[in-house]
């Protein structure tokens, strides 16, 4: 049997992780940084570097927001990677990291083709 310890961290980590959610899909990357970066602190492992790739997803958006496409490139490379090559099925179970990844994916090409135009980034969500 599960110790009650660990099964209650495991809710409140998923808890923290539909909070950036929501927020994340409201367009609120900075709030979603700080929501997941508070659960960073308390993870391990795959699930720290997952989402750590998270953080940095939103975190470049944040930056695209404030018209600074050089450094969201940067953080959407390594956030990317991150998420991608640190798969924790339980813990993201419910967020679309394949939709997001092929969607950040597209955003930086435009972003090359366009330079700098500031991007609609109203269709990218997890």
């Amino acid at each position: 049997m599960p110790d009650p310890i660990d099964s209650d961290a495991r809710t409140r980590h998923a808890q923290r992780v539909r909070e950036g959610q929501v927020a994340f899909n409201c367009g609120k990357f900075f709030e979603a940084h700080e929501i997941w970066e508070e659960l960073w602190r308390d993870l391990v492992g795959r699930e720290r570097v997952a989402v750590q790739g998270l953080i940095q997803i939103a975190a470049a958006l944040h930056h695209l927001q404030q018209g600074r496409s050089a450094p969201a490139v940067r953080l959407i490379d390594k956030g990317a990677r991150k998420v991608s090559q640190n798969p924790c099925p339980e813990l993201l179970a419910d967020l679309r990291v394949d939709a997001l990844v092929r969607a950040l994916a597209r955003l930086v090409a435009d972003l090359g083709a366009r330079q700098a135009v500031t991007p609609d980034l109203s269709g990218i969500d997890v």
